[in-house]
């Protein structure tokens, strides 16, 4: 029987995936400070298994250990879409309920206790998690504006799992704002936790990887999704950099847009490809500008956004060039802000003509928005009996 603290983590994300979502963050800055973490990813269901990949492939290997994490990926034999009637609430319970092995079975196997808290970003999940685990505190994280990527069917989830919560959290105050004023959740049940950057992997010493070294400043650097990013921005900012003789980089999976921008602009626009996490800080530290030029044509899909990119590139001590997201009027981050092509030349020329400054108001942002200050509020808030053992712990990390 384990003597510390369980923690139970739920996210679609796979973990073998190089998305680096805050949830795999938090689970393996928790499983740093000595907690035991258990990763759950979404159940195999028969559509995933017709498909062959992603879950089908992560299935056939869990459970299994990284970064003192254990993650599990287990089978339901009830798919949950966004279509009637796999996107009710009945439907997203018997999912978890009907898991082959048992939830219960599985999470506390191997002499592990049941878990003290369950952390869950899944729409429709936290009915089951509680009849699973009916001791254990659950917190709802809300990482995205759900009804932007599922429609209005994941609203009843929604408010089904805001109400049953012990606590919300979510990653901006404009999501706080959309929980409380549109879906009717207490204000005092909701906590804005933001995103975060972790800083000690910045911090460490890199070398230029050798697909870049020899590209010419000014670097400017995208690393994400390109298919999120705006082609008509991105185009202008391309023209700009060409224009001072230095380089774009695009990292991520690729998109039409961007093959056609490095296709016809070849000395300037770079690809190249996706880069594992642990990879990136190489990359961004030998760039000058951050870029979040999102697409603008898709604003409902960045309602409440606070993306994670934003903390990377200023824990990389860059400048960063941004289209405007809600969650800004708040945040207040040092960034450029652009919405539309003649707002790049200024924003750039901005930037390069006081890099010193600009980096240094990078870097100290990074600093206020680390995710190691965010894991201490939230021991000290779920486990205030072992706060100054786990805490301690942190700090020698």
């Amino acid at each position: 029987m384990t003597l510390t603290p369980h923690i139970l983590f739920h996210r679609p994300t796979l973990w073998s995936s190089d998305i680096q979502c805050s949830t795999k963050v938090l689970a393996r800055l928790f499983a740093q400070r000595g907690f035991d973490v258990t990763y759950l990813e979404n159940p195999l269901d028969p559509v995933h298994l017709l498909r062959g990949k992603g879950y089908a492939q992560e299935w056939k290997k869990a459970p299994y250990m990284d970064n003192d994490v254990r993650i599990l990926n287990l089978a339901t034999p009830v798919p949950v879409r966004d279509v009637w009637p796999l996107s009710t609430p009945a439907a997203s319970y018997l999912k978890y309920r009907f898991m082959m092995p048992s939830l219960r079975s599985c999470v506390t196997s191997q002499g592990r206790s049941a878990p003290e808290l369950i952390w869950t970003t899944v729409p429709g999940s936290v009915a089951a998690l509680k009849k699973s685990f009916p001791r254990a505190g659950v917190v709802f994280h809300v990482v995205d504006y759900y009804p932007a990527f599922r429609g209005a069917a994941v609203v009843p989830l929604e408010r089904q799992d805001y109400a049953l919560a012990d606590a919300v959290y979510v990653i901006g105050t404009s999501l706080r704002t959309y929980l409380v004023d549109n879906l009717g959740v207490p204000a005092n049940k909701v906590t804005v936790l933001g995103q975060g950057a972790e800083l000690e992997i910045y911090q460490a010493e890199t070398a230029t990887p050798d697909e870049i070294a020899d590209l010419p400043h000014p670097r400017a650097i995208w690393c994400g999704v390109l298919a999120k990013g705006d082609p008509g921005l991105f185009a202008a900012l391309a023209k700009e950099i060409e224009a001072r003789g230095g380089s774009l980089i695009l990292i991520g999976p690729q998109a039409q847009w961007a093959q056609d921008l490095a296709r016809q602009m070849p000395d300037t626009v770079s690809l190249p490809g996706s880069k594992a996490p642990p990879d990136l800080p190489g990359y961004l530290k030998a760039a000058d500008i951050g870029v979040m030029l999102y697409d603008r044509g898709r604003q409902e899909v960045y309602r409440g956004q606070n993306p994670l990119k934003l903390y990377e590139y200023t824990a990389a001590g860059l400048p960063v060039l941004s289209t405007a997201h809600d969650e800004f009027d708040t945040l207040h981050p040092p960034v450029m802000q652009i919405g539309k092509e003649t707002n790049i030349p200024p924003a750039v020329e901005a930037i390069l003509a006081d890099m010193d400054s600009q980096k240094a108001k990078a870097s100290a942002f990074a600093v206020r928005h680390s995710w190691q200050a965010k894991v201490d509020t939230i021991i000290d808030k779920f486990f205030p009996d072992t706060s100054d053992q786990h805490k301690r712990y942190g700090a020698q990390c």
